[in-house]
């Protein structure tokens, strides 16, 4: 008989913060913020624990212009998507961009927990100026 492994909780996320030496705040019994400042800026997080996902994110990465991001943002977005291991971005429905890794809860353990954060703090801060200044080439376009 096989046993599926446990599925992670909200106590555990908290030891796993301490553990990996972040501060964090429990904004209600399934979410975490925290904060991090990379080589280029500082961001906030989020870390959701559901009931079968834990999700990590940085949302809003960069707010959305008024008219939406342009085509050389877009791009860069989407080759983004396709060539970073283990995060996504993408642009929600306030027509923000995010940065998020999402892991499945059943057999989570401190190792993907680490991978994670390491993931999605490298990602957010390899892409800010980049998609910063695609931002500006748009909008020098429309000029």
């Amino acid at each position: 008989m096989t046993t599926e492994p446990p599925s992670t909780s909200p106590a555990e996320i908290a030891r796993f913060f301490r553990r990996y030496g972040w501060l964090f705040v429990e904004l209600d019994d399934d979410t975490f913020r925290s904060s991090f400042r990379g080589k280029n800026a500082a961001f906030v997080s989020l870390v959701r624990v559901t009931q079968h996902w834990v999700v990590f994110t940085v949302n809003p990465f960069v707010k959305g212009p008024d008219a939406g991001f342009g085509p050389v943002a877009l791009k860069l977005l989407a080759l983004a998507n396709s060539q970073i291991g283990l995060v996504k971005v993408g642009i929600d429905d306030d027509g923000d961009a995010f940065v998020n890794v999402e892991l499945p809860t059943e057999g989570f353990a401190y190792g993907q927990f680490a991978a994670a954060l390491t993931a999605l703090s490298h990602a957010a801060d390899g892409l800010i100026v980049p998609v910063l200044q695609a931002m500006v080439i748009d909008e020098r376009n429309l000029a």
